[in-house]
């Protein structure tokens, strides 16, 4: 489970620090300061997720409580109010808190009985990773930064539908005359 998840952890608090303060949008500075919140507690989870000695006799236990605190940790995520400059990232946080409190759900499933189940581990990893490529995305936005992955699409406001650049009337034809 090991990601590049303290590289997109640093780079998040960097940014949330840079812009925490910088004044005139209290929504703007709220968000900044719940992010840098998110970003601390995230920090702290995946460290301890990491930390787990696997040899450990309570390596299972261990796992599986710190997969239940992420998950309550995006899942704040998914709760921060987003202000109107990163509407697109409400959406993405919203899939990580759902995709880790699935992941974290699948574990206790596959270790459930005693007995490993290696299938039920293998769909919790996959939403594992869902929820950090979509943290991922979010970092990348917050740095100003386009996600580039082949598997997702970016519409910008010009290209939204019914979306007018500068207010422009339509081409002519479209519109009926009198």
């Amino acid at each position: 489970m090991r990601k590049k998840t303290s590289a997109w952890i640093l780079g998040l608090y960097i940014t949330a620090f840079v812009f925490t303060g910088c004044g005139g949008d209290a929504a703007l500075d709220q968000y900044y300061t719940d992010m840098e919140q998110f970003t601390s507690q995230a920090n702290m989870d995946f460290s301890t997720l990491n930390g787990i000695d696997p040899a450990s006799e309570t390596a299972v236990d261990d796992m599986l409580a710190a997969m239940d605190q992420l998950a309550l940790s995006f899942q704040s995520l998914a709760n921060i109010s987003v202000p109107k400059q990163f509407l697109s990232i409400e959406s993405l946080a919203d899939e990580a808190g759902s995709y880790m409190t699935e992941a974290a759900s699948l574990y206790h499933q596959a270790y459930g009985d005693g007995n490993y189940h290696e299938d039920i581990a293998a769909a919790a990893l996959e939403n594992y990773n869902r929820a950090v490529k979509r943290m991922d995305y979010i970092s990348e936005i917050l740095q100003g930064q386009m996600p580039s992955d082949d598997s997702i699409t970016i519409t910008t406001e010009n290209d939204a539908p019914g979306f007018k650049e500068d207010g422009l009337p339509e081409a002519e034809g479209e519109i009926g005359e009198n």
